[in-house]
């Protein structure tokens, strides 16, 4: 029996979505030991421009972690659970190939389509992607409030002027 699931735990290794994670972890472990470059977080008590990416860099590379075992773990059970059944699910497109897709067309649409809009529709799309079109008038509220913090923190807090479809 261990042995079974030693050999899955290896092919899960081998997935696409594992692979997918591995190289996101790496990125964001690299972008960490990068902003581990620029200084101190915090002088005199008082936070320091290096505070934030330093805080992106540990969260991305903590959570990127995370996906990536949570990726190799499924890919294990569903090795194990294709060798019991023989099933496929015969879905085209990976959900991770989507989200790569719509991060590309959010970053490309950021500029000309200003932060609210681009952003309102790349969280909606993000959410819908992944959970389904069910209650999707809740989760564009939640879309419109993740919106409305981030230009809040931007705009507000780090004084960063972002861009909008008129101007």
């Amino acid at each position: 029996m261990s042995r079974f699931l030693s050999s899955h735990l290896v092919r899960g290794l081998g997935s696409g979505a594992a692979r997918f994670h591995a190289v996101l972890a790496l990125l964001s472990l690299g972008y960490l030991i990068g902003s581990l470059a620029m200084g101190p977080p915090l002088e005199g008590g008082k936070l320091t421009p290096s505070f934030f990416p330093l805080l992106t860099g540990l969260l991305a590379t903590l959570l990127c972690g995370l996906q990536w075992w949570s990726a190799v773990r499924a890919a294990a059970a569903s090795a194990s659970d294709d060798a019991s059944e023989g099933s496929s699910d015969g879905r085209r497109w990976s959900p991770e190939l989507v989200l790569m897709l719509a991060t590309l067309v959010y970053v490309l649409a950021f500029q000309p389509l200003g932060y609210a809009l681009s952003t309102l529709l790349y969280v909606l799309a993000v959410m819908l992607l992944f959970s389904g079109l069910d209650r999707w008038w809740s989760k564009a509220a939640i879309a419109l409030v993740i919106t409305a913090l981030g230009y809040l923190l931007f705009n507000q807090v780090f004084n960063v002027r972002l861009p909008t479809l008129w101007g």
